[in-house]
């Protein structure tokens, strides 16, 4: 599977070429537009966010609530 963006200068499919992790939570990566005529190349940035508030654990269910009336 290939990563995949439209690109800005023409809306054809662009494909990453090449990425760089800058730390932990931060890439970038090199974009090439599909479309021969186009060939526009660009860079993005992608950077990972802690949520706002940290997502609750959720009790486990019991094997009895799984159960099913047949």
């Amino acid at each position: 599977m290939r990563f995949t963006i439209a690109c800005p200068h023409c809306g054809a499919r662009g494909i990453a070429r090449a990425m760089e992790k800058k730390s932990e939570t931060d890439w970038e990566i090199d974009f090439q537009c599909d479309d021969v005529t186009c060939g526009h190349t660009y860079r993005t940035k992608i950077e990972m966010l802690p949520p706002v508030v940290p997502i609750p654990r959720r009790p486990r269910r019991s094997n009895a609530e799984l159960k099913f009336d047949l």
